[in-house]
């Protein structure tokens, strides 16, 4: 009886401590909903768990300085923004995987911004940085869409990590902004997308490979510097036809490989026929590599391909000469006009843009001036009649 007496009261001393829920492998975070403050939570994972029961439409979430060494799931919900990202001045670290899903719906207009973050999967597992994937034990399609990740950074281990690896089945307009990555097996493997793939003012170094696409969305690559061991961007699945629509987009970049098997950019079975390369250097270190190389036979002549002011350095391969078209002016340099890799906007695009604004305000100025003459003129005769 007493041997009894003592087990009940070590379980009820124990059952406080059994039911709390621990927290080690995460800072906390704070939720914001709207402008409002909500709370304060005792992990990453239960801050972006309240989004899924709090009503509101702009979620943003703060996480304190340290490292996530959880996996940290996220549910894409219904018209519901959410921005994950440090708290003021914290450095955070993650050592695990952010899992991204979709939750089934494609189409939806709600948006997730995963900023300022860093990850370090040195010791070579887990694989991916952040994985586009179904979440357990949800079944169906991830179909993670409007999705940006901008001002991070990745530190993996040479041909096994990922920085942003997706599921097949289907993407919509994913883009990754101002990051940085090292050791790595590709900074990002798009799948299926529709709309948009938008690569900008990214840094990747001692990689095995770069971008790869496919899908009948468009591929974006703009101010980037991606120096890989294999190919540096490649479109296509490894089998299929050519296809009509979407395209790869290669500006103001400088891509660089050194590969006797896979060419810088890459074409393979079911890529799109529109490429266009702009003041962008595309180089094969290897004498006997590629710069740009077609994979698919029965699409050699099938391309429209521009170089506008670029430098393709190594063979074309597999593509029909007669498909490139070429616009290398002797008075506009090639290559990238301006590039540092992570962060800088001051690009051939944004100086195009504000010359047009300017030749814009100097037309309305030549209109209006006469206007205002003629106005004047009208309200004094109109005053002198009276």
């Amino acid at each position: 009886m007493k041997r009894i007496f003592l087990l009940l009261l070590t379980m009820i001393i124990c059952l406080p401590i059994l039911s709390t829920n621990v927290y080690a492998d995460s800072p906390p975070a704070t939720l914001t909903v709207d402008g409002v403050l909500i709370g304060s939570y005792p992990s990453v994972q239960a801050a972006v768990d309240a989004v899924v029961t709090t009503i509101g439409s702009n979620f943003v979430i703060e996480i304190a300085a340290g490292t996530v060494t959880d996996q940290l799931n996220i549910a894409q919900q219904p018209n519901k923004n959410v921005v994950v990202k440090p708290q003021p001045g914290a450095t955070v670290t993650f050592k695990n995987t952010i899992v991204v899903d979709g939750n089934g719906n494609l189409n939806s207009p709600e948006t997730l911004l995963i900023q300022g973050l860093n990850f370090d999967l040195s010791s070579g597992t887990p694989e991916n940085c952040i994985h586009f994937n179904l979440i357990p034990p949800r079944v169906g399609y991830c179909y993670p869409h409007n999705v940006t990740i901008n001002g991070c950074t990745f530190k993996g281990v040479l041909g096994t990590t990922v920085a942003v690896q997706s599921v097949g089945g289907g993407s919509r307009n994913i883009a990754i902004l101002n990051c940085t990555a090292t050791n790595m097996h590709s900074l990002a493997q798009f799948r299926a997308v529709s709309g948009y793939a938008f690569v900008q003012n990214c840094t990747l170094s001692n990689s095995e490979n770069g971008v790869n696409f496919y899908g009948p969305g468009n591929l974006v690559i703009d101010s980037n510097k991606l120096e890989v061991q294999g190919y540096a961007v490649r479109s296509g699945q490894s089998s299929g036809s050519i296809i009509t629509t979407g395209s790869v987009t290669i500006n103001n970049s400088i891509l660089k490989s050194d590969s006797t098997e896979d060419g810088t950019l890459v074409l393979r079975g079911d890529s799109t026929n529109n490429i266009i390369i702009i003041h962008s250097t595309i180089t094969n270190a290897n004498v006997n590599g590629a710069g740009i190389q077609n994979l698919n036979e029965a699409s050699e002549g099938l391309y429209k391909i521009d170089i506008v002011e670029s430098d393709i350095n190594g063979h074309i391969t597999g593509i029909i000469p007669s498909t490139i078209a070429v616009i290398d002016d002797p008075n506009v340099p090639n290559g990238p006009v301006s590039i540092n890799g992570n962060g800088s906007d001051d690009n051939i695009l944004s100086q195009i843009l504000r010359i047009i604004l300017t030749i814009l305000l100097i037309i309305l100025l030549i209109i209006l001036i006469p206007l205002a003459f003629l106005f004047n003129k009208i309200k004094s005769f109109f005053c002198k009649s009276k």
